[in-house]
């Protein structure tokens, strides 16, 4: 999975309005798109109404987005729609675009020179979008700890690689960048722990997509299991942590004549 990389103050968020998913001061999108986006990766499929742009009006379509850093290090926009025909990257040959496509293999891993620099390089197909997606194997990283079991440096290692790896309890996981949680696993629901601004955070991960194993799409179990109920225990500590430092800003905000308020995504404003 992505790390998160940017702030919620660092989002486009003219950008965002321009494609209708900015209304007054509220953000009309989902908390784990959000996070999506602030992670280097990419949302679920968002449906976007009356978009009028470079002269083209667009009753209603479907998209991800991502942000990719623009001008002066500033994040840029990209959205990404439903393609009819996929184009398949340089490096890559039709063969292993085939298995990508038909779900044969969930990544390939290829080595690459980009101006005299070695790259390490995912190559994944999308087939919301019918899209190759290319990720610099540097910007993920592996998480400390998944239902509270911690991941050894072999493990790490590997996750980071695109493989899949098996913890003890059976959960299967594997880093992603077509989803918009950054991984995908046997289980439908995970609490993951990261390095987070020098500390741990800990992130509740629901829906995930399922592992892409030699016959398809693996089946997924939505078992809680006594590691996730107590990784979600911390998960809730953490979340109160957080409100009561919000309504102590609130309050400290009232005190010196200031108004701060949130919308529903949690976005201030």
């Amino acid at each position: 999975m992505n790390t998160t990389i940017l702030n919620e103050k660092d989002l486009p968020l003219e950008q965002l309005r321009e494609i209708g998913l900015v209304k007054g001061e509220e953000l009309l999108i989902d908390r784990k798109d959000i996070h999506a986006l602030l992670s280097g990766g990419r949302t679920n499929l968002i449906k976007l109404h009356d978009i009028s742009r470079s002269g083209i009006e667009i009753k209603e379509m479907e998209v991800k987005l991502s942000l990719v850093r623009g001008v002066a290090g500033k994040p840029d926009l990209l959205v990404h729609p439903i393609y009819k025909q996929s184009l398949n990257p340089s490096y890559i040959n039709q063969a292993e675009a085939d298995q990508l496509i038909l779900g044969e293999r969930a990544n390939i891993l290829k080595e690459v020179d980009r101006d005299g620099e070695k790259k390490s390089l995912l190559v994944e197909y999308d087939w919301d979008t019918k899209e190759f997606v290319v990720t610099d194997m540097l910007k993920v990283k592996a998480p400390e700890k998944v239902n509270g079991m911690t991941l050894s440096p072999y493990q790490k290692e590997r996750y980071s690689a695109g493989r899949q790896i098996e913890l003890e309890d059976g959960t299967l996981i594997q880093a992603s960048s077509t989803s918009a949680e950054g991984i995908r696993s046997n289980r439908l629901a995970l609490v993951v722990s990261v390095l987070m601004d020098g500390g741990i955070s800990y992130l509740l991960l629901t829906g995930l997509k399922a592992l892409i194993g030699e016959k398809g799409l693996l089946a997924q179990s939505n078992e809680k299991n006594n590691g996730y109920k107590q990784a979600f225990k911390e998960y809730e500590k953490q979340q109160m942590s957080k409100l009561g430092d919000m309504i102590s800003d609130e309050k400290l905000s009232a005190g010196t004549g200031h108004s701060r308020g949130y919308t529903r995504s949690g976005t201030s404003r």
